[in-house]
């Protein structure tokens, strides 16, 4: 028989990834009750996949996030799970993260600052009254449980949170609906880096990316760079799909360093056509993931140069989704509008990472350097009509070309530490979410180390 129980709290957040975990530390720390809430039985969300996490410094090598962000990293490196911040031509920077390493200390930084974790909770529905969130119902175990709350946090990534309280939205990009494809990452231990480092330095046709950003992107780089990400082969993937052995829609192949000794993360599968917010279609896209791991493990041990013995290590326990809603908010930040006077005046979090659009219906990327973070305006966080709500990572409103960039991790954390300072407030004050004094949240967070 099913039960009904009913928890009370000054806020709710929703989602245990980078979005969610800053806020919700961020408003525990200010003294408030806040409850965490996660669909799987682990925190981290992406950073929990074997990803590195991008943004940490900008194209110029300057630090470009702080605050719970940098705690983050900083726990981390004392676990022996991250290798520090690495500059690299192509994304800027990259931060390797052990995925087992973040699980632990999120956790920990959560209970530290008094946070309450709610582990395999499934969001079931949402109650609105008067245009406002007033409490959210979750499933797991046999047991509804209703969460009541003042102020909510939505940081599911696809804004489950948002879309079940009716607030608007538009899929994919602007103009087609096409969605960034999704990726299943691994990891593969017993290969030999030198040897295809050394089949790099002979086969230069054959490696790296050719733009003019990316100079200095080359063999030497990666030799001397402990965190790094490897694109390259796109000749030998295209040997490859003559011969029959290769249909991932992918045109090279990307490995990740890790922390781990002897385990490397592989980003090069592609699942394309899929919207992850409909689960027929989330399903059929792990189905897609598991097959094309099996294939690129055939593959290196084929046709890679040191990964004849490739083993699979581990795959990540979700899929990894680029894209899905996008929120109407009480701003939106266009490309154009990115380093204007009311961005700079108004910013709660920035992005240092470039503006990166992986094809949705074909097998290549198409990267525009950001050279100098931009700034993200508070109104990117608020929904344009509905109350008791927050935005948070990458369900914010912005067009297709500033997403690209604030998509990813870094920039996630740093939106996700200003909803949890923006709820407070709103606690504080007795207000809704668009009521709230942007200039005292941008000073609260500039106390906190943050950057913008």
């Amino acid at each position: 028989m099913e039960h009904i129980n009913h928890r009370r709290y000054d806020l709710v957040v929703i989602g245990g990834g980078p979005g969610g975990i800053p806020a919700a530390v961020a408003a525990a720390r200010r003294g408030w009750k806040v409850l965490l809430v996660e669909r799987n039985a682990f925190l981290g969300g992406a950073a929990a996949s074997g990803l590195g996490i991008l943004g940490y410094i900008d194209r110029e090598g300057n630090p470009a996030l702080g605050g719970i962000a940098q705690e983050l990293m900083d726990r981390l490196e004392e676990m022996h799970g991250a290798l520090g911040h690495f500059r690299c031509p192509v994304h800027n920077s990259i931060s390797p993260v052990s995925p087992e390493c973040v699980k632990i200390a999120a956790l920990e930084m959560c209970l530290d600052a008094g946070v309450e974790v709610f582990f395999n909770q499934e969001l079931l529905d949402v109650q609105v009254e008067e245009g406002r969130v007033a409490a959210v119902t979750v499933y797991g175990k046999c047991t509804r449980t209703v969460l009541h709350a003042s102020v909510f946090v939505d940081a599911t990534g696809d804004g489950d949170l948002a879309y079940l309280a009716g607030a608007s939205f538009r899929s994919g990009q602007d103009g087609t609906g096409v969605m960034q494809p999704a990726t299943l990452m691994f990891t593969v231990t017993n290969y030999d880096l030198d040897r295809l480092l050394d089949y790099a330095e002979g086969h230069p046709e054959d490696f790296g990316i050719k733009e003019d950003y990316a100079k200095g992107y080359d063999p030497a780089f990666f030799r001397a760079t402990p965190g790094h990400c490897f694109i390259g082969l796109t000749r030998m993937i295209r040997d490859a799909r003559a011969a029959g052995d290769f249909d991932v829609p992918r045109n090279q192949f990307i490995y990740i360093t890790t922390p781990t000794e002897g385990a490397l993360a592989i980003n090069t599968s592609r699942i394309i056509s899929i919207d992850a917010s409909n689960p027929y279609q989330l399903s059929d896209g792990l189905v897609a993931g598991y097959l094309q791991v099996h294939q690129l493990l055939r593959f290196m041990n084929r046709y890679v140069p040191g990964f004849e013995n490739a083993r699979l290590a581990s795959i990540s326990p979700a899929l990894g989704v680029r894209e899905t809603r996008h929120f109407d908010g009480v701003y939106r930040l266009t490309r154009q509008e990115m380093y204007s006077g009311y961005v700079k005046e108004n910013a709660v979090a920035q992005s240092a990472y470039n503006i990166d659009i992986h094809s949705g219906t074909g097998d290549h990327i198409d990267l525009t350097p950001v050279s100098r973070p931009f700034g993200i305006p508070y109104g990117c966080l608020v929904p344009e009509k509905v109350d008791g709500l927050l935005l948070s990572g990458r369900t914010i409103c912005t067009d297709t070309e500033v997403y690209a960039s604030a998509r990813v991790m870094g920039p996630c954390l740093a939106i996700g530490e200003a909803a949890g300072e923006a709820a407070a407030i709103c606690l504080e004050d007795g207000i809704q979410p668009r009521q709230a004094d942007v200039q005292k949240l941008r000073r609260r967070l500039r106390e906190n180390g943050c950057l913008f």
